[in-house]
């Protein structure tokens, strides 16, 4: 769906999915960038998340003991990435063994603190290759250099190409490779740094931060530094200096004696530090961005490897509907007389569709009435479809009560029923169709009802931001609540095409 634009005059509304929104003041440098809209490249360190992975979920194993956590993990934050960012472009970039790379021939000690590689995760790297083949997304690694390095080289190369590039990391040091095209987001704490950003964690411009670090040390890397030259003192010389090598050339002018004897004493260690901190640009590793492309899963390799290492909820995340039959995942969010959000999947073979929206006032139940309503509205020509819902008030209403509302003529008596409106047009649509009513436990794990729930929240929170702002802005109250809604209107861009022997298109 294209994205879309809500214009005030202090600002834009910068829409994408109906689930994405937020404001932008005029003039904002990231409006611009946002509304030209280039193609996206993620590149994920790797290995970084791979421990992340291993210290994040402890004690998952297979029936017959392999041990599975950092594999269960990793794939699930690589999922979520996809999910949340939706990335044209994507590759996970790996360390090879530190023993290897040119820092370990420059610096013997580099990274020597480090422990070896925990037991149980050593047997469990070889399955996350497997994954990452599976989910037919590139791997990509150069001997003798580390992950920060071919992550700089690609993304400083596609950069220039004009691709906006995204670096999922929370490494401190890839800080140094921020741009106008290049920002870091850090997904553990929601975060992502541009330049800006870089300036005010370091005081400095992105391209000086491995000069800070050079004085500085980092003791994550084994880094020497200067010693008795902490961040912040690192910080201020490079700023009243220059850069590094103009902080050792006019280190007379250094108001510490200590320090100036440090840095007399330890040039050359700062020197090699920063060498150690600087990520390189010219790792001989090219690679046609046509190859990043993102791509569907290779199913015939991923659902067996999900069956061998037990992975119920994501064996069947990955496993398309029954031949012929439509999946309609459905759930809703709202409260009592306030606003509230929709979020619908919809599956069909191997393809799928997302859909949300907002509706200013509404209440849960009516909420989870209407994700039901426009997954239906969004169906071409009659289906087999399987609706599930955690709302037991709509899976009982369409599958056990209904047919008494029918008979009995309340469905059509005004007044006999709460959220009447939306039962008719439930009843309506389900009739073109054949429906099979289904409930699934809500937040317990399941990956469409989780989804739904994420895009119904954020639908939610996008249409308060859009509606509070905009009020603001033409100072126009909210409407009062009705007691009934008019019939929920069908969206143009939640329709789909059928080719030409009438089966559905998801996309």
């Amino acid at each position: 769906m294209p994205d879309q634009v809500i214009a005030t005059a202090s600002g834009v509304f910068f829409l994408r999915n109906l689930s994405d929104v937020r404001f932008y003041p005029t003039k904002s440098p990231l409006q611009e960038k946002l509304l030209k809209s280039s193609p996206r490249l993620y590149l994920l360190d790797g290995s970084s998340y791979i421990y992340r992975a291993y210290y994040g979920i402890r004690e998952l194993a297979t029936s017959g003991g392999m041990p599975t956590n950092a594999i269960l993990g990793f794939t699930r934050l690589l999922l979520d990435l996809l999910q949340e960012h939706r990335p044209d472009y994507l590759a996970v970039v790996l360390d090879c063994p530190r023993e290897e790379t040119f820092r370990r021939a420059l610096y013997p000690a580099y990274k020597a603190q480090r422990d070896a590689v925990p037991v149980d995760l050593v047997p469990q790297l070889p399955y996350i290759r497997q994954m990452l083949a599976a989910l037919n997304i590139p791997a990509l690694e150069a001997p003798g250099f580390e992950a920060d390095d071919v992550i700089a080289t690609l993304a400083r190369t596609y950069a220039a190409q004009g691709i906006d590039v995204t670096i999922v990391s929370g490494d401190k040091d890839l800080l140094q490779i921020a741009s106008d095209q290049i920002t870091l987001l850090d997904t553990m704490k929601g975060k992502r740094s541009g330049v800006q950003e870089v300036r005010d964690r370091f005081g400095v411009s992105p391209e000086l931060v491995a000069d800070v670090l050079g004085l500085a040390g980092d003791t994550s890397d084994n880094i020497p530094g200067v010693p008795g030259i902490g961040e912040k003192t690192a910080i201020g010389l490079v700023q009243r200096f220059g850069s590094l090598e103009e902080v050792l050339k006019w280190r007379s002018l250094v108001g510490s004696k200590k320090r100036r004897e440090a840095l007399a004493t330890y040039a050359e260690q700062a020197r090699l530090s920063k060498r150690l901190a600087t990520v390189r640009y010219d790792v001989p590793l090219e690679i046609p961005l046509i190859e990043l492309t993102r791509q569907s899963p290779r199913l015939p390799a991923l659902l067996p490897l999900l069956r061998e290492l037990e992975f119920t909820a994501l064996e069947l995340a990955f496993t398309p509907p029954p031949a012929g039959v439509v999946e309609i995942y459905s759930d809703g969010s709202g409260r009592d007389s306030g606003p509230g959000g929709y979020g619908v999947i919809l599956r069909y073979g191997e393809l799928e569709k997302e859909l949300s929206g907002f509706e200013p006032s509404a209440t849960s139940q009516r909420m989870e009435l209407i994700a039901a309503i426009r997954g239906l509205e969004a169906l071409n020509g009659r289906k087999r479809v399987r609706l599930y819902s955690d709302s037991q008030y709509l899976v009982r209403g369409m599958s056990e009560w209904l047919p008494g509302w029918v008979r009995n003529g309340r469905l059509e008596t005004p007044d006999a029923l709460a959220n009447q409106d939306l039962w008719q047009q439930l009843a309506t649509l389900g009739s073109k169709h054949q429906v099979h009513w289904e409930w699934v436990r809500g937040h317990a794990g399941h990956p469409f009802n989780e989804r739904c729930d994420k895009l119904a929240k954020r639908a939610a929170e996008a249409g308060i931001l859009a509606t509070v702002a905009i009020t603001r802005e033409e100072a126009v109250p909210l409407p009062a609540a009705p007691v009934y809604h008019a019939p929920v209107a069908i969206r143009v861009d939640s329709e789909f095409a059928t080719d030409a022997d009438g089966q559905l298109q998801l996309c």
